[in-house]
């Protein structure tokens, strides 16, 4: 049961590709949830053969906005091809994604195969007795010359199933969709089931937020009332909708976080006790708010790298630290300017960022575009030495957007901001054409009206250790030495009172009695001294380690060698560690007592001035920017 209005339903013919000036012929597909609980949806693909012999078939490799070849043909465990009237056909698999069928002459060709779904996660395909996610590119199979060509997708539903939501167009038939390309199928989720359905209207569109797992815990009207807040300043951000289609939220309550964007949705995990709390609420929120940007910087003002798509190879850009980055930046300012944090709320939250990047010594290794060009290799297959070699291009990039925003203050006066530059940038390269890396550098230089380039080249094209002391000075802040009220926040003790303790630096884990060291960070005593990932940490000195590694190491100052017993693939060693002093920077964010009007004026004009939340909204902001997948 569709809840998009009917309408549209000949809008395919409107949008159909053409062949030497005819119409290509629409692919056609049935969803079969009927061994839904064994986590299986058998698909029919009806496919136009436009006359050929032998027909090529290719299933996508990676999905749009998670940039990783995920090889998604391995969830395919039987396919077959037969003529309309049921005779089989050939059908040979020629690559790891491709087949191809001796057609025999017929104009369509029948395909059936079934896929495997029990992915819990934004991107892949996930099924159970109850319901079904049902994301693109995990999902069709389509033929390989002419693609982008008009698709029609039918849901036969299992009769415990209230119906299915996607912002795909809606046909005649009820739970039947039309998309005007593969690139529109591809990019438009779908969710089966009786999911819980919330909606506001804002600027005349519908918005949809779509819930599974709720378990009637999750509050989903109260959590609509209060994104609509979010999506209404973004829109004022931007100056409008990006359209006037209807939106979806597509809300997994999985216990997990993430989130990957649409054109017209977005699907997102989170906790369902999120929204008992205003607290929670306000986490929710800022991982909504990053997705809902997108719809706007991402889906349609992108690097020209990420349109069209390559659905088979991997498509590389060095601009995700715009695409994420600048998002896991706004996403929070959005909830600033919504009146869901305060202004001291927000500096928390830049306190933990810069925290976060401060304390990862890849930054000094590598460039933020250039992570944004090794996401395919490096940002989703992490390991034990990651830190020390790579950043991170949301983290990394919402900083850096940040510092970005307060050099086009500094050099317009306040005039300017990254705002105008978003704005103007989407004006000018959103659509078809989308921007490289040069042409927003130079857009941003001529909005400012001086030549940030050099800055670029600094701090952009060239890792390297940051420099604050001009977002200081601008905005009349100052990075305050710890307190016992942050120690628990802070990456850093107080020093006792007899003078700092012994630090080793290896963080660990405790489980069942067992100390295991689970990172090692370079320019720590513990990377000095060898220690390992995986070492379990069994003594100091001769003496066994109780409770933890800082009950024993009390007893040191910084500059002693202590000798370290690790246990380390069964053989016992023993390890000479200098101990150093832990850093005591704390790089927690606080307004001068001195700040003159000039600094307080330029600290309002980014953050606005305090005021009281109202009672339906949150003052706990997040700290976390993992806004997409």
């Amino acid at each position: 049961m569709s809840i998009r209005p009917l309408i549209r339903y000949a809008c395919l013919a409107l949008f159909a590709a053409t062949l030497h000036g005819a119409p290509l012929s629409p692919v056609h597909y049935t969803l079969n949830f009927d061994d839904a609980l064994h986590h299986y949806v058998q698909v029919q693909a009806d496919l136009p053969t436009d006359g050929a012999e032998e027909l090529e078939l290719f299933m996508p490799v990676w999905t749009p906005g998670s940039y990783l070849i995920r090889e998604y043909s391995r969830n395919l465990d039987r396919i077959e091809a037969t003529s309309p009237d049921g005779t089989p056909l050939e059908i040979t698999k020629t690559t790891k994604n491709r087949w191809v069928v001796k057609a025999k002459g017929n104009q369509r060709v029948i395909l059936t195969y079934r896929l495997y779904g029990w992915e819990i996660n934004v991107r892949g395909n996930w099924i159970e007795g109850d319901f079904a996610m049902i994301n693109g590119a995990p999902t069709y199979l389509t033929v390989v010359e002419n693609y982008q060509r008009p698709y029609t997708v039918k849901v036969e539903l299992p009769t415990n199933w209230a119906g299915s939501y996607t912002p795909l167009l809606p046909d005649r038939e009820p739970n039947t969709y039309t998309a005007p390309d593969f690139d529109t199928l591809i990019d438009s989720p779908l969710l089966a089931g009786s999911p819980q359905v919330d909606s506001f209207v804002l600027d005349g569109t519908p918005h949809y937020l779509v819930t599974i797992g709720g378990a009637g815990i999750w509050d989903n009207a109260r959590v609509a009332r209060n994104f609509a807040k979010v999506a209404e300043e973004e829109m004022k951000f931007w100056g409008g909708l990006p359209s006037k289609e209807p939106y979806y939220i597509f809300n997994l309550l999985t216990g997990e976080r993430g989130g990957l964007e649409h054109k017209h949705a977005f699907v997102m995990m989170a906790d369902r006790a999120l929204s008992l709390t205003r607290g929670g609420i306000g986490s929710w929120l800022s991982l909504a708010s990053h997705e809902y940007f997108h719809a706007w910087n991402g889906k349609r003002l992108r690097p020209a790298a990420l349109g069209p798509f390559d659905y088979e190879h991997e498509n590389y850009t060095s601009s995700l630290w715009i695409v994420e980055g600048i998002t896991s930046y706004y996403q929070h300012i959005m909830l600033r300017r919504a009146g869901f944090s305060t202004r001291d709320g927000l500096l928390a939250t830049t306190s933990g960022l810069i925290r976060q990047i401060e304390t990862t010594p890849g930054r000094l290794v590598q460039a933020i575009r250039d992570a944004s060009f090794d996401a395919w290799i490096k940002a989703y297959r992490s390991d034990e030495n990651s830190i020390n070699t790579r950043q991170s291009y949301y983290s990394g990039g919402a900083l850096l957007a940040m510092l970005l925003d307060v050099e086009i203050r500094r050099h317009s006066n306040d005039a300017k901001s990254l705002d105008d530059v978003m704005r103007a940038a989407y004006q000018r390269y959103s659509g078809a054409k989308g921007y490289t890396e040069a042409e927003f550098e130079h857009l941003v230089s001529e909005i400012t009206g001086s030549d940030l380039s050099p800055w670029f080249n600094a701090v952009i094209h060239a890792p390297g250790q940051l420099d604050y002391q001009p977002m200081l000075d601008w905005y009349g802040l100052e990075f305050a030495p710890p307190t016992k009220a942050d120690a628990s926040l802070l990456p850093n003790r107080l020093e006792p009172a007899d003078g700092p303790r012994g630090w080793l630096g290896a963080a660990t884990k405790s489980n069942d009695g067992h100390l295991t060291v689970t990172g090692v960070r370079e320019g720590t005593p513990a990377y000095d001294g060898g220690l390992y990932v995986d070492d379990e940490l069994i003594a100091v000195d001769g003496f066994r380690i109780e409770v933890s590694m800082d009950s024993l190491l009390k007893r040191y100052a910084p500059g002693d060698v202590v000798k370290v017993l690790v246990a380390r693939r069964g053989q016992l060693i023993t390890l000479p560690v200098i101990l150093g002093q832990e850093p005591q920077q704390t790089w927690r964010l606080q307004v001068r007592k001195d700040a003159t009007p000039e600094q307080k004026a330029h600290l309002e004009a980014w953050l606005g001035l305090d005021e009281p939340i109202p009672a339906d909204r949150s003052a706990k902001d997040s700290t976390t920017y993992d806004g997409g997948t």
